[in-house]
């Protein structure tokens, strides 16, 4: 699948792979227990960046909602997702999708969708605990409500719940040839650069896999 490019505080949607469209959920039933069973009001001492005037940020709440994702994500993709992409993100990981809305509005006119699996190429030995990697797949700002902090600010509602539910990083995708999108998410979010995914989209664009790490206790 390709997705379309991000500019600093110009988002618009993170790719992901046909993979995580086959993905067992069984990998995912702890994970997703552990955030259910939190107040997100102890997870969210907001920052004053996070905050953005005149926005309001909810939680995504059921599949009642999935036509304001599909709508917001698919308004810049080259390549639409499946029904299943969502459905594999929003069924399994509803508390990792966050809407951004105008006040006095119903209307999302921003999303973040992510998920959580088990750290790849890790040692499974009993005395040491699995670690958890972050994943955002979809980020998603109308154009019209661009370069306002509202894509930033999901990023870091979205990395901080990912945090509290046990990942040791946060990965994502990017184009190479987005620079804007490197420099903000490298010089602002912290992210660095992991790997060179060469023809990662179906039209043969490389990409740069980033990675947040998080601070261990």
């Amino acid at each position: 699948m390709m997705a379309a490019t991000i500019g600093e505080e110009d988002f618009t949607i993170q790719n992901l792979s046909l993979k995580d469209e086959k993905e067992s959920s069984s990998r995912h039933t702890d994970t997703t227990n552990t955030l259910e069973a939190t107040s997100l009001k102890n997870i969210e001492i907001i920052d004053p960046d996070m905050l953005v005037p005149g926005i309001k940020f909810v939680n995504y709440r059921d599949e009642s909602q999935i036509d304001h994702v599909i709508r917001l994500v698919g308004q810049d993709l080259s390549e639409p997702y499946s029904i299943f992409t969502y459905r594999y993100f929003l069924q399994r990981f509803p508390k990792l999708c966050i809407f951004a809305v105008p006040e006095g509005s119903e209307t999302p006119i921003g999303c973040v969708v992510c998920k959580i699996d088990p750290e790849e190429d890790q040692q499974h030995d009993a005395c040491y605990p699995e670690k958890l990697c972050g994943y955002i797949g979809m980020l998603a700002v109308e154009t019209s409500y661009r370069r306002s902090g509202i894509g930033s600010s999901l990023v870091k509602r979205a990395v901080r719940r990912m945090e509290y539910m046990g990942c040791s990083s946060i990965v994502l995708e990017t184009e190479v040839c987005n620079k804007a999108a490197m420099m903000l998410y490298e010089e602002k979010l912290g992210f660095v650069r992991e790997e060179l995914l060469v023809r990662y989209y179906l039209n043969n664009g490389d990409a740069y896999r980033l990675r947040l790490w998080l601070k261990e206790e």
